[in-house]
């Protein structure tokens, strides 16, 4: 696990909710061109990224089998034309497609999907459409959760990885039980914490307030159907 070698750079309370989150971090790892990790850490030596020959993402300490690594993710490249849009993405186990993806309950993106307020509906196939979307002005990581016939009715930031490129910068924001925060690369002087108005803040900016997609999670397998986020 990586979590243990980096401190959070922001930490932000939030009141009781279900899922007993007492607050939100954020972790930050950036890496120079190299691939060589430039964010203080407690490894004790040098971290670059790598690829292990498949598809995980590894912060390693050196290139041989021996080599303690951490494990950062799953590089997903899409499912071919229909997912040039969000892809490729950064992911993590449950949202990376395998032999199992149609029976799978906790696969974020197959049929067989459980939805409830404890597992996220947003994932890197959402990340990465918003990131690579050039009109868009920030990355929206809530989930979405639909009660019933309803939808959206409650709203929540789950754990996320997600990534950004060489020059990228934009705001993440999320609804968390009906509040919304700004967690990372705030607009202006902002700090990362609650948003009190988010019409507000999006006007100061130039920018239409997040709307919700139009379905959660947005970019399923097909043959179902993809969603859209609202510009």
């Amino acid at each position: 696990m990586w979590q243990p070698v980096f401190e959070p750079i922001t930490t932000i309370p939030i009141p009781p909710t279900l899922g007993a989150y007492e607050n939100f971090t954020v972790v930050v790892i950036e890496f120079d061109k190299q691939g060589m990790v430039t964010t203080n850490h407690g490894h004790g030596g040098s971290l670059r990224g790598r690829l292990d020959g498949g598809m995980r993402v590894l912060l390693s300490g050196g290139d041989a089998p021996s080599d303690r690594n951490y494990r950062l993710g799953e590089l997903f490249m899409g499912l071919g034309d229909i997912s040039t849009h969000w892809a490729p993405g950064l992911c993590t186990v449950s949202e990376q497609p395998s032999p199992f993806s149609k029976t799978d309950t906790l696969y974020l993106y197959g049929p067989k999907f459980e939805i409830s307020e404890f597992r996220p509906t947003f994932g890197c196939r959402e990340w990465a459409y918003q990131l690579y979307d050039d009109e868009r002005p920030y990355i929206d990581v809530t989930s979405y959760v639909r009660v019933g016939k309803v939808y959206p009715k409650h709203t929540y930031i789950n754990d996320v990885i997600g990534f950004a490129r060489f020059g990228d910068k934009k705001p993440v924001i999320g609804q968390h039980v009906g509040q919304w925060y700004c967690l990372h690369d705030c607009p202006g002087a902002d700090l990362p914490g609650p948003i009190a108005d988010i019409k507000a803040w999006a006007a100061l900016q130039g920018w239409k307030i997040p709307r919700p997609p139009t379905k959660a999670p947005t970019f399923p397998d097909p043959p179902a159907t993809a969603g859209a986020y609202p510009r």
